[in-house]
């Protein structure tokens, strides 16, 4: 997997206990905008990064017909997300 860590626009669900799950994002290469959604969520792990919490999600989906595993970063502290690997 490529390291990337862009940010992304994401649709993402909430449920009544606080449990977070992607649904899809919206990222941008070379100036073109792909938007993909979440297939399978493989792994998911709560982490601490720079004293921040963070939800690390592993997923699968088909992005251009080939089947891509990605990682999904969501920054609990200000609700930012990141697309960190590919």
């Amino acid at each position: 997997m490529k390291l990337l860590n862009k940010n992304i626009d994401m649709i993402s669900w909430t449920a009544k206990d606080g449990t977070v799950t992607p649904v899809r994002f919206r990222m941008e290469d070379n100036g073109e905008t792909t938007t993909v959604k979440v297939d399978r969520i493989l792994q998911t792990e709560k982490n601490r990064f720079g004293g921040s919490q963070t939800l690390c999600f592993l997923c699968s989906s088909i992005i251009n017909g080939i089947e891509k595993i990605y990682e999904l970063t969501c920054n609990c502290d200000n609700q930012k997300w990141l697309l960190r690997k590919i």
